[in-house]
């Protein structure tokens, strides 16, 4: 006979020689004779009768896998604690977790878990815990699972309430990681980042569609003219944004927002900076910019290339910041920092690190 088994019986024995003590009544106790702990039903928060003394077993404490259908098995730690009759699960979200959230996939993991250790599901009551360190630690912490409706708050001073002893802790965030990968957890991603060329601003791309544009109605115009069946789509709307170029007047740029900075010094200065500091994340250069002799509002069109960089996709029209580039075609600049696609910097872990879970 299993340890598991071998307790439920004994279990069961002691609760049958005390059953008559259930019906009378007992401070602390519900008339069904159903323990009550603060913020929670009877029916889930079952204790066993102080008369019993069958404690509260730790049935399992350790990872589990649990089989998602198409996804890859989650993983997840659970505390499995029992008595006589109930159960209680806590499940903890680990770092390294390759599937759905726990949370997420609770449903999945109370079915597997009442089907692995033979369980009546209306006896297994269940606990949600996000550890420090997740990503979901600050929006909840600990909630008592409930499937008919909202989860309420709870804590680890209730759950240790409800199974009569405190909780058993996690092992510390290297050995849990460790045991994670050794089940087959742990996410990688590929990274990349923008890669910035000093890119010749007379071969920057007409606009598409300058939306914010002082002059947008004109280039509504253009575009109209420029739409056939045979050129609908990008094609009618990049004619039209050469035609719109050619369209400006002294007068159009001086009424236009964008065409009041300092383009070509600030152009200049992109691209000294990206000399200077090479192939980089965004905020790598933040430090240089913050050195430039350009002030105000420059610098912040400076910062802009960088920290919301425009960006030309194929070369042949924008992905982002047409109004900036449109500026820059006037400005008599040379070249300016431009973001032409992304570098690939290969792949690199992407878990949190687990720092406790009360």
């Amino acid at each position: 006979m299993s340890a598991y088994r071998a307790f439920l019986v004994a279990a069961s024995t002691a609760h049958l020689a005390c059953r008559a003590d259930w019906d009378q009544p007992t401070p602390g106790l519900t008339s069904e004779g159903h323990a009550t702990v603060r913020g929670m039903w009877p029916k889930s928060r079952r204790l066993f009768h102080p008369k019993c003394k069958v404690p509260w077993q730790v049935f399992h404490h350790d990872l589990i896998k649990v089989p998602l259908g198409r996804e890859r098995p989650g993983i997840f730690w659970l505390r499995l604690y029992g008595n006589a009759e109930d159960h209680v699960a806590v499940v903890t979200e680990v770092p390294g977790n390759p599937a759905s959230s726990m949370t997420n996939a609770m449903k999945v993991i109370a079915d597997w878990v009442a089907e692995d250790f033979a369980i009546q599901p209306e006896r297994l009551v269940i606990y949600e815990i996000w550890p420090r360190g997740s990503i979901g630690w600050e929006r909840r912490n600990v909630r008592l699972v409930d499937f008919s409706g909202r989860w309420p708050q709870s804590s680890k001073r209730d759950i240790a309430a409800h199974v009569g002893r405190d909780l058993e802790d996690l092992p510390t965030h290297a050995e849990l990681y460790r045991r994670v990968l050794a089940a087959g957890g742990g996410r990688m991603e590929e990274q990349s980042r923008p890669l910035f060329e000093a890119v010749q601003v007379s071969d920057l791309p007409p606009p598409h569609n300058p939306a914010r544009c002082e002059h947008r109605e004109k280039f509504g115009s253009l575009l109209e003219q420029a739409r056939h069946p045979e050129r609908r789509g990008y094609d009618a709307a990049l004619e039209a944004g050469a035609l719109f170029l050619k369209s400006l007047t002294p007068e159009d740029l001086r009424t236009c927002y964008y065409h009041q900075a300092r383009w070509k010094e600030i152009a200049d200065e992109s691209v000294r900076i990206l000399h200077k500091v090479g192939p980089a994340d965004p905020e790598e250069y933040k430090d240089e910019v913050r050195r430039s002799s350009l002030l105000g509002i420059d610098r912040t069109w400076l910062w802009s290339l960088f920290s919301d960089p425009i960006s030309i996709g194929g070369g042949y029209s924008y992905t982002n910041g047409q109004h900036r580039g449109c500026a820059l075609r006037f400005s008599g600049a040379d070249r300016a920092a431009i973001v032409t696609g992304d570098e690939e910097l290969g792949t690199a872990c992407v878990d949190w690190t687990y720092e406790g879970d009360g």
